[in-house]
């Protein structure tokens, strides 16, 4: 364990709940508490791409792990799988908070909550690399950490740029939300071993783990399931890096500036600048979970969270409506903001019928209090807040004025959209609101993003793929076609496991 301490410089330090440094310390609890859904409203688009198309129409009977929609041939998408069992009573146009219109699959629970029976303990872990890429593809994992690419493109751009190291995001940093911290603790031996996966797919020996100094229990837990896998791996070299608790630590471009000290431009990647790549703690539990268990990406754990009372996790089905989440936690009154996400980075939602996806890690409710509305009194909060070094009073009136060269001549086009600029602004302006529409709108593509990019635009109007009742997982096929830009190489790299271990 590296005795260094890393971290970016400027952060938000307050002196009330959102002191970073200070916050509660998380509270593992015994067990992982389910919601039990009535029933999920599954979107096809969820992750960065294009949307699915449905497997199965309305009238069908579904279950837990089976695929209910299928990427159309050629295009840049992921399987989208059932969380529940029950029939499929509907599928209609619906609007996410995050401005996407997509299909959805609505599904009536059974409550008898049964497995498909592709979902089991797989017997033989000696798999090789090639076909735990279909495994991944196939059980359409996506970037646990809110950006909701797809595994299997992040891990092919790696082994095109030929990385040398793997990190292991553990750097949860956002106030209230500990659904990572609570996968680390629970679910320690999942994440390791899905680092080791990825590693192995990508031919390195280098994995590392950032986590937070601050999080004794979650370190312990990491150390001890390294300390008994690392046996098994001789190969491998493991690490763990402590950072300084701050907000928001685990963007990948202030990972760059405290871990490698280089400022990552917009468009630049780790791949590319430091010959890394960065997966999300969780992610790598999918990994693992599709891996050992052959089971698909259809629940997640969600943090409940809120200014009134303490956060706590469930594990819940991807399509959950908020309402069924809501119902775990204390009573949410009219006088309350629902968030859907994290307090800072999330989304306003007033529809209790707004599903989870893939990619929310928390759903927030906060007292609702109006904000004083002054003009910018120049106190330059918001620079000292901000972690990379923009001055965001200045941007803002650039923009709200027209003046856009302007403002990308003080690069707002760089904002990451963490929102501590907003929180600390004692006038109340929106100006992460602002300046992060004004970045999505200006950003450039990148030339290894192009091709993901242009691909990500392809629309189809076809209604339905036929594949029967299948999960994908039982017999999966590895199309030359998919995913066109990073074409799969044959590999004869085979992980470390022995036959039949079961972690």
């Amino acid at each position: 364990m590296s005795p260094k301490k890393y971290s970016f410089m400027k952060s938000i330090f307050s002196e009330n709940a959102l002191n970073f440094s200070r916050r509660t310390r998380y509270v593992c609890e015994s067990m992982t508490e389910r919601v039990y859904p009535s029933k999920i409203i599954l979107p096809m688009k969820q992750h960065y791409g294009v949307d699915a198309i449905p497997t199965v129409e309305p009238g069908d009977e579904v279950l837990i792990g089976q695929c209910v929609g299928a990427p159309a041939p050629g295009t840049f998408s992921v399987p989208v799988h059932s969380g529940i069992s029950g029939k499929v009573t509907e599928i209609k146009t619906i609007t996410l908070p995050n401005g996407v219109s997509t299909k959805a699959i609505v599904i009536e629970s059974d409550r008898k909550r049964t497995f498909h029976p592709s979902v089991r303990p797989r017997q033989d872990l000696n798999v090789d690399a090639k076909t735990s890429m279909g495994i991944i593809k196939n059980a359409g994992i996506v970037g646990m950490g809110g950006e909701g690419i797809p595994t299997v493109a992040k891990i092919n751009r790696a082994k095109k740029l030929k990385v040398k190291e793997l990190l292991v995001n553990c750097l949860q940093s956002e106030p209230y939300a500990t659904c990572d911290l609570h996968r680390i603790c629970d679910n320690s031996d999942y994440i390791v071993m899905g680092a080791i996966v990825i590693a192995s797919i990508l031919g390195i020996k280098n994995i590392r783990f950032l986590i937070s100094c601050d999080r004794k229990l979650e370190l312990g837990f990491l150390q001890n399931s390294i300390d008994s896998i690392k046996p098994d791996n001789p190969d491998l070299k493991f690490e763990v890096v402590k950072f300084k608790e701050r907000f928001p630590q685990g963007h990948f471009r202030l990972i760059a500036r405290a871990l490698y000290s280089i400022e990552l431009n917009e468009n630049d990647t780790l791949e590319e600048s430091v010959g890394a790549v960065l997966f999300n703690c969780s992610t790598l539990n999918a990994v693992w979970e599709a891996i050992a268990d052959n089971m698909p990406f259809c629940s997640r754990v969600v943090t409940i969270a809120g200014d009134t009372t303490d956060s706590h996790n469930v594990l819940v089905p991807i399509g959950t409506p908020i309402r069924d989440v809501l119902s775990k936690m204390s009573p949410v009154f009219s006088s309350c903001r629902i968030v859907w996400g994290n307090a800072l980075t999330g989304l306003s939602c007033t529809d209790l019928d707004t599903p989870i996806i893939k990619t929310t890690s928390a759903i927030t409710v906060i007292k609702m209090l109006e904000s004083p509305k002054t003009p910018c009194i120049h106190c330059g909060m918001c620079y000292d807040a901000c972690p990379i070094d923009v001055i965001p009073s200045i941007c803002y009136k650039l923009i709200k004025t027209g003046h856009e060269k302007k403002a990308l001549l003080e690069n707002a086009h760089k904002c990451i959209a963490c929102g501590a600029c907003s929180y600390v602004c004692p006038a109340g302006l929106d100006l992460t609101g602002t300046i992060a529409t004004f970045a999505a709108q200006h950003k450039k593509k990148s030339p290894t993003n192009e091709a993901m990019s242009n691909n990500s635009r392809t629309r189809f109007t076809m209604d339905k793929i036929d594949i029967g009742d299948a999960s994908l997982l039982e017999a999966y096929a590895e199309d030359d076609d998919m995913y066109k830009e990073d074409i799969i190489d044959e590999d004869t790299i085979v992980l470390p496991f022995e036959g039949g271990k079961y972690v």
